[in-house]
């Protein structure tokens, strides 16, 4: 929290003021409050994050593919407590280049949506926990609810990529893909990417 503080901030005037590391709070009530991490990121994970942007950007322009530098405003709903959310890899929009203004380190509610938000799932022993809960529940609704185009969940420890694409007016479809398959994406039509390719990319 910021030193000296005395009134709550809004969101806004939060994002505006707060540093890159501050931005990796999650503000409850409007005030800012230090958050939990939302979970132990391995070096292998980080590794695949890394490689797969190197992969959109043979897609999209380079400077539209963001990891682990941007913040991302979401609804808090009834069975999430935070309104902040820190995605592992953005694919954004021009617009949504230019709302940043190249100084900005969160997107705000009022700001477009990135094109598309990529998580990749810490590794969990069941379903029930939270690394899994996160990613697949609450992240999936909040992500919806904002209306974000395309969410793909990767899972290493499933060895499997969901991707989950929003359709007017009924809210997100999802498609499970494994091993061979080729991971189709309605916002990235000519990417030719399998799901053990995808999987190996943090070892390239």
């Amino acid at each position: 929290m910021f030193s000296g503080q005395s009134q709550p901030l809004t969101s806004a005037e939060y994002s505006a003021q707060a540093t890159p590391a501050q931005l990796r709070q999650e503000p409850t009530h409007e005030v800012p409050t230090e958050m939990l991490p939302q979970r132990n990121d391995s070096s292998d994970n980080v590794a695949l994050t890394l490689g797969l942007a190197k992969r959109l950007k043979q897609e999209v322009d380079g400077d539209l593919v963001r990891t682990h530098d941007l913040t991302l405003q979401v609804q808090t709903l009834p069975d999430t407590s935070h309104s902040n959310c820190f995605p592992d890899l953005m694919v954004l929009t021009p617009e949504l280049v230019d709302q940043l203004e190249g100084k900005r380190t969160a997107i705000t509610l009022e700001m477009s949506n990135p094109l598309l938000v990529v998580e990749v799932v810490g590794a969990y022993p069941s379903p029930c926990d939270d690394n899994y809960r996160r990613d697949y529940i609450e992240k999936r609704q909040q992500y919806e609810q904002r209306c974000v185009p395309e969410y793909w969940i990767v899972d290493p420890t499933a060895a499997e990529v969901t991707v989950l694409a929003r359709v007017p007016q009924d809210g997100y479809r999802g498609r499970s893909f494994q091993g061979q398959q080729r991971i189709k994406s309605s916002g990235f039509p000519t990417l030719d990417l399998t799901v053990d390719e995808l999987l190996a990319l943090g070892a390239e």
